[in-house]
């Protein structure tokens, strides 16, 4: 049947030296960058003065790559400044922009529908802190629709949507998590600033590579399982080190698509020090090089969370072979009806 062959095909993706698949990816491989601003970009371009990165699906700053000061430009539609600092090499910035009016957001929807959609007036600010801790925080002054989003170097991004006295938090281990949650809102608030620090690529477009790579990529290799995973994460707090060198080896050696299974039980009942070795070994585990389709995918394939988020945008087949597979690897995904843990809805008082 069909969907055995796509079973199989996902199954292919389960594991991956991190080195191979995530650290030296192809040259073919690499995100397209070729889809140049109309004007040029002093701020955000491959020759501006601060050059972001997209590195297992979150943002961050590649630090050879920037210059201290400041810039400003302002016209007739508002003004944008940012300041870039480092210590160490390793850079900081602040970024504000401010527009009376915006163009259209970057995302899939038809002209009529964005014209519909779309407000007028955004106040935005991009804070780096130490390369990787990022916040964006952006508000559209026609309706006050406020978003905050926090990304940390490690653990959950959160991202808050205010709208009067009603509040929407989602969390998620990736951008693309996030997005799934709420396309329309995320590319209306992010969609513009995003493709502009990645030289213009998009989320949306990216999201659709990640299903397609992993539905048709041809490896075939072993597969592991969250008990695998978790066997390896408990030797992490045994006091011979020669044990607790084995099994981060192992990890190390099953590379990015263990990432998901070590956050899941990264956030079990791990004592101080266990939970040090395992944020020691996922930062062995993060490459410093940008996502392709492939690592991105990598990455994904045994993420529970965001497949059950992509549900929508996979066909029946499709669902039933990623479906297949998590089970198999001990990941059950959300079912019908269901609510994803990463949302959590509040009122304020």
């Amino acid at each position: 049947m069909k969907w055995r062959m796509l079973l199989a095909v996902v199954l292919g993706l389960s594991v991956s030296y991190v080195a191979t698949f995530a650290q030296s990816p192809p040259e073919a491989e690499r995100l397209s960058l070729g889809r140049a601003s109309p004007q040029p970009d002093t701020f955000f371009s491959a020759s501006g003065v601060v050059q972001f990165q997209l590195i297992q699906g979150r943002l961050g700053l590649n630090p050879p790559r920037h210059r201290k000061g400041a810039q400003q430009r302002s016209g007739e539609d508002g003004y944008e400044r940012i300041i870039v600092t480092a210590v160490r090499g390793i850079p900081s910035l602040h970024y504000v922009s401010h527009r009376s009016h915006s163009a259209p957001p970057v995302f899939s929807q038809s002209p009529a529908q964005r014209a519909a959609t779309l407000p007028s007036g955004q106040h935005l600010t991009l804070s780096v802190q130490e390369a990787s801790d990022v916040k964006i925080d952006s508000e559209w002054l026609s309706t006050g629709e406020r978003c905050v989003l926090h990304q940390p170097e490690f653990g959950m991004i959160r991202w808050e949507i205010t709208r009067g006295a009603d509040t929407q938090t989602y969390r998620g281990t990736t951008l693309f998590h996030l997005r799934l949650q709420d396309p329309l809102v995320f590319d209306l608030h992010y969609g513009n600033l995003i493709s502009r620090v990645l030289r213009g690529e998009s989320l949306a477009e990216l999201s659709d590579q990640i299903h397609a790579s992993v539905l048709s990529d041809q490896f075939k290799l072993p597969q592991i399982g969250l008990d695998d995973v978790a066997r390896c994460a408990e030797q992490l707090r045994s006091p011979r080190q020669g044990v607790r060198m084995s099994a981060q080896r192992q990890l190390l050696s099953w590379g990015t698509p263990v990432i998901p299974m070590l956050q899941q039980v990264l956030a079990t009942d791990f004592d101080l020090e266990q939970q040090t070795r395992v944020i020691e070994t996922l930062r062995m585990l993060r490459p410093r090089v940008d996502d392709t389709p492939r690592s991105l995918a990598m990455l994904m394939v045994n993420d529970r969370e965001f497949w059950s988020l992509a549900k929508a945008r996979l066909s029946e087949h499709q669902w039933i072979a990623v479906k297949q597979h998590l089970q198999q690897v001990g990941l059950p995904v959300l079912e019908a009806g269901e609510q994803p843990v990463s949302r959590v809805a509040r009122q304020s008082p």
